[in-house]
C-alpha cells in the first residue's frame, strides 16, 4: 500500500509539473507558489496567495517575479491583480529584462499598456 501511495504522489508532482509553463521552473526551482500560479494563468491561486501577505517582489532567487511571469505570458487580469498588491513594475532580472519587456516581446499590447499606466518604463 505504501509503495501505491508514493507512486500516486510521484504521479500528481509530475502531472503539476507539466501544467506549469518551463520559464516558472526553470527559474523558481519549482517551489514558488505565486510565481507558479501567475505562469499558469491561475487568478483564484493568485488572489488567495495575495491574500496571505505573500512577498508579491519575491524574485525567487534571480528576479524573475510573478509579474514579470505573468506579463509574459499575457495574464492581464493577473497582471492587474499583482498590481493592485503593489507589484514593483520596474523590477528587473540579472539579464536586466522587465515585465513590461517581457510582454512587449511577446506581444501582449493589453498587459504592456497596463504597464505603462502603472509606470512601467
Amino acid at each position: 500500500m505504501i509503495g501505491l501511495q508514493k507512486k500516486l504522489c510521484i504521479m500528481s508532482m509530475l502531472l503539476a509539473l507539466c501544467s506549469v509553463p518551463a520559464i516558472t521552473w526553470a527559474h523558481s526551482e519549482g517551489n514558488h507558489p505565486l510565481i507558479n500560479a501567475a505562469g499558469r494563468g491561475d487568478l483564484p491561486q493568485v488572489k488567495a496567495l495575495l491574500a496571505t501577505k505573500i512577498d508579491v517582489n519575491d524574485g525567487a532567487g534571480r528576479g524573475i517575479t510573478a509579474l514579470l511571469v505573468a506579463s509574459q505570458n499575457g495574464h492581464r487580469s493577473i497582471v492587474q491583480a499583482l498590481l493592485s498588491a503593489k507589484a514593483d513594475v520596474n523590477i528587473k532580472t540579472r539579464n536586466g529584462d522587465t515585465p513590461l519587456i517581457a510582454a512587449t516581446q511577446n506581444g501582449h499590447e493589453e498587459v504592456v499598456q497596463l504597464l505603462k499606466q502603472a509606470g512601467a518604463r
